[in-house]
């Protein structure tokens, strides 16, 4: 099978297979399983597309369901189901007593949510539920009433879900996006009075570049356009919209950074010791012990307080995420690996010494492990023989980031392996 696919037809399959398979049903995934899987063993086999591939996975602003669900979901498979088999769904849903007999008229997805456009029993009035909110959902054999002659799901979404926030117009837009965007943002230029674009050569954040935008209009399309480049682009001006447009990067239990917003911090911070080969940063990557009995024992109420007492423990000018689950990320610019290690451990210690009570009024015990890796010391001797070697050593970030986490990752995990409640540093292999 897969000498059959040609790297057109591969490149296909394996875009079909990164950002459809969780919309397909069921019955057409599994027909087409074989073709994915040869898919992406062609393009793991070609160093060429696969570099392209992973280039092409960063640009996230594809309208619709160009952007599937993280995971698998089976809420997202019935009403594709659904859709493709013209059938009424039969919903439970968040805030609603009697269950919903629901007509699918089209499945979008817009800010990490997935959203299911439709109409309730015999009506053809459209209105959009969240598909996670869907709390059961059962395929019917009942023919699905359809939309009124010209309805378009795009002008919908249009009128309903892309509000302006404000009357007046913004008097100065400047974002600020990552070099290989220029292309992207060239050719899907904002509706604006006047458009002013700084070139990647002639701005003076080294793999970036600026938009600025004179006199457009402030509504939520706006705002899905800007958010949808994820961690690629940042708002400059005006500096209300930049504090709205960061809130949505930051973590809503801890107010730590979110994983993706952390990766542009880190992803800046490594170009900034590329383009000076003095500077140094060290990574720690924290994980609580024993999270998950800490949580089954007191509920995940007391779970939320335990993050919220571990964040108010990491020093408030360094960059943190809350990276997943128990796990924290902090970014320490200018440290060196000893000094770090010294960080690691006050905050370590203070974790430890934190006295948090659960319901009934007992102190519950809470330690973390904690890994760290130092740039460039931890890195292996071939990333720094490219780094010392490559003419175009920003180009090599996205290694370098990926390198830097593997060794805190893997001292993490020697952290535990060790007793836990203890900080290690990367060995760096031979």
């Amino acid at each position: 099978m897969n000498e059959m696919l040609s790297p057109g037809e591969a490149l296909i399959y394996h875009f079909a297979n990164r950002y459809l398979r969780h919309l397909l049903p069921a019955e057409y995934r599994a027909a087409l399983q074989d073709r994915f899987i040869c898919a992406e063993q062609k393009i793991k086999d070609d160093p060429e597309a696969l570099a392209w591939s992973q280039r092409v996975l960063w640009l996230p602003h594809w309208d619709g369901v160009l952007s599937s669900p993280v995971a698998l979901d089976a809420v997202a498979e019935t009403l594709s189901t659904a859709l493709l088999k013209n059938r009424q769904v039969t919903i439970r849903y968040q805030g609603k007593k009697e269950l919903l007999q629901f007509n699918v008229f089209g499945l979008i997805k817009r800010d990490e949510s997935l959203l299911a456009l439709g109409s309730y029993g015999q009506s053809r009035d459209p209105l959009v539920l969240a598909a996670r909110k869907i709390l059961a959902i059962e395929l019917t054999e009942t023919p699905a009433i359809q939309p009124a002659p010209g309805f378009d799901v795009q002008d919908f979404l249009q009128r309903q879900l892309n509000f302006p926030h404000a009357p007046e117009k913004i008097a100065c837009l400047q974002i600020e996006f990552a070099e290989e965007l220029y292309s992207y943002v060239c050719d899907h230029v904002l509706v604006a009075e006047r458009i002013h674009i700084i070139k990647p050569e002639d701005y003076h954040h080294n793999g970036y570049f600026l938009l600025e935008a004179y006199g457009i209009a402030d509504g939520e399309r706006l705002r899905q356009w800007i958010r949808g480049f994820g961690s690629l682009a940042q708002v400059l001006k005006p500096n209300n919209m930049r504090l709205i447009m960061e809130q949505a990067r930051l973590d809503t239990r801890t107010n730590l950074l979110t994983a993706i917003e952390f990766q542009r911090c880190l992803k800046r911070e490594i170009q900034r010791c590329l383009r000076d080969n003095q500077m140094t940063f060290a990574l720690l990557i924290l994980d609580l012990d024993h999270f998950k009995q800490v949580n089954d024992r007191n509920g995940h109420d007391f779970g939320d307080v335990v993050l919220l007492q571990v964040a108010d423990c990491i020093r408030e000018y360094d960059e943190a995420a809350r990276h997943g689950g128990e796990e924290f990320c902090i970014l320490l610019p200018d440290t060196r690996a000893d000094e770090a290690h010294a960080i690691a451990e006050r905050i370590r210690q203070r974790i430890e010494q934190q006295e948090i009570e659960n319901q009934q009024g007992t102190v519950v015990p809470v330690s973390t492990s904690i890994g760290l890796a130092a740039y460039p010391d931890d890195l292996s001797a071939e990333i720094k023989s490219e780094i010392l070697s490559s003419h175009h050593a920003a180009e090599l970030s996205e290694k370098i980031g990926s390198a830097i986490f593997y060794q805190a990752d893997q001292a993490l995990y020697k952290a535990k392996a060790q007793g836990r409640n203890r900080v290690y540093r990367a060995v760096v292999s031979a």
